[in-house]
């Protein structure tokens, strides 16, 4: 996809087709391929004679996306991105704004939202009511609407008061350095699925029974209840309220009550994904959030299985080019304690097959409401064990040994340690997949290293 033979003009091509439409993130073939194409981009610029050779790539793409929002507007996406990008190269000046909005949460006496939330390069802020109020109202008493066809009190007559009601909402501020309003929502919405994942992830229960497998046959499926992106978002320039954005939809949701022990879990996971990570996985488990949420939001049930068939690929570092059920197959040590393996085992290549036929055939195969379930728990429990790897200080070559050879016994290991020393090449890193693998099954099902002691004795 983005091999050395594209221009710049089919690399932006190909990223502005996968770009968000209508705030609905897009389905892919289980690989952020925007940000993939925005590094080649990052590339394919720094030959440009008018590109700044000293840029910093961070700073590079940050430039490069904001011409590419400004540049979508156009009928010549490509020609106006360049022309956007030249322009921004030679002149980056940009404002402070500050973007406030509700989030449709309820908060318990004894279980309160976090007060700030980070994703990457975004960190949102919680804001007291008074300070929403306050903006609110300026809002309201507002006739200025910029690009906006109504004023905000004629977009809430129009839509519900219930999207900013402090009884089912927590509001959040975020601040960031832009050249314009839209350019300043586009950076929030880059992180805002991540951050929303997180605390789904930490809200919703991921339970799913047994008999759930065979039973939920059904093509209906109700959305589940979760934490949605705002309705509305309020913009102010230099501390003066300038204008609103309506979120990708305007009816109203109710606030989402935190479940008992939410600040517990969330303070658990709130280092991850660490900002600029060093750590290559971490990059994994952002974007398994990000799928994560889209997958519980996803109108549809095939929207739904791509999405949290995305997550689990992230999350069980899926190669690009493998086996689609190879994805499937990594996540069964992560869930062997919640899961009959011999029924996950035996449904696995059917639901790989449904997957490849969806996105290469163009097949409408059913999807399930079990399928989506499924899938679902998979993401929900792979995340939490691959938390407690990272915690628990495991490399990426050790997690890579636990996800391929979690299920292998210690006879296997041996005899694959012992033909692995024999070979030339990727001696080292295979050692070290094998040595997470034993590591793993010691820390994880202590009571098998001891019966296989007792063996030996």
């Amino acid at each position: 996809m983005s091999g050395d033979g594209l221009t710049v003009n089919e690399c932006v091509e190909r990223a502005v087709q996968h770009l968000p439409e209508d705030d609905e993130p897009v389905v892919s073939d289980g690989t952020d391929e925007y940000a993939l194409l925005l590094r080649r981009l990052c590339s394919q610029v720094r030959e440009w004679e008018q590109a700044d050779e000293q840029l910093e790539e961070e700073h590079l793409e940050l430039l490069i996306h904001q011409s590419l929002n400004e540049a979508s507007l156009e009928d010549n996406v490509t020609s106006a991105f360049q022309r956007e990008l030249r322009t921004t190269l030679d002149s980056t000046a940009t404002e402070k704004f500050r973007i406030v909005f509700p989030l449709n949460i309820r908060e318990r006496r004894n279980e309160s939202v976090p007060r700030t939330i980070s994703a990457n390069s975004s960190t949102i802020r919680k804001l007291d009511e008074d300070q929403w109020n306050e903006l609110h109202d300026e809002a309201k008493n507002s006739s200025e609407t910029d690009d906006n066809e109504q004023s905000y009190h004629e977009f809430l007559q129009d839509a519900s008061e219930k999207i900013v009601s402090s009884r089912h909402n927590v509001f959040y501020e975020f601040e960031t350095n832009a050249r314009n309003s839209n350019i300043a929502i586009s950076l929030l919405s880059q992180d805002l699925d991540i951050i929303l994942g997180k605390l789904n992830f930490t809200a919703i229960d991921s339970s799913l029974d047994q008999t759930a497998l065979e039973e939920l046959r059904s093509l209906d499926r109700l959305l589940p209840e979760a934490i949605v992106r705002p309705g509305v978002y309020l913009v102010t320039e230099d501390g003066e309220y300038q204008d609103y954005h309506a979120g990708p939809r305007h009816r109203a949701y109710s606030g989402l009550r935190l479940p008992r022990g939410f600040e517990a879990d969330f303070d658990s996971l709130r280092q991850f994904p660490v900002e600029a990570a060093s750590q290559e996985v971490d990059s994994d488990i952002a974007d398994a959030f990000r799928a994560l949420q889209s997958g519980l939001t996803a109108t549809t049930n095939e929207n739904a299985f791509l999405y949290y068939w995305r997550g689990i690929e992230e999350i069980t570092l899926h190669a690009r080019g493998a086996r689609s059920q190879e994805a499937l197959d990594r996540t069964l040590p992560l869930v062997r304690d919640e899961f009959d393996l011999e029924i996950l085992e035996s449904i696995t290549e059917d639901l790989a097959e449904k997957r490849n036929e969806i996105v290469h055939s163009g097949i409408e195969s059913p999807v399930y409401v079990r399928d989506v379930n499924l899938l679902r728990q998979l993401l929900f429990l792979s995340i939490e064990e691959m938390l407690s790897l990272r915690n628990d200080q495991y490399t990426r070559k050790q997690i890579l040994g636990v996800l391929k050879r979690g299920l292998v016994d210690e006879e296997q290991l041996g005899d694959l340690e012992d033909n692995v020393k024999e070979e030339k090449s990727k001696k080292d890193d295979k050692l070290e997949e094998i040595e997470g693998a034993r590591r793993w099954k010691k820390e994880r099902n202590p009571t098998e290293s001891v019966e296989r002691a007792q063996q030996t004795n």
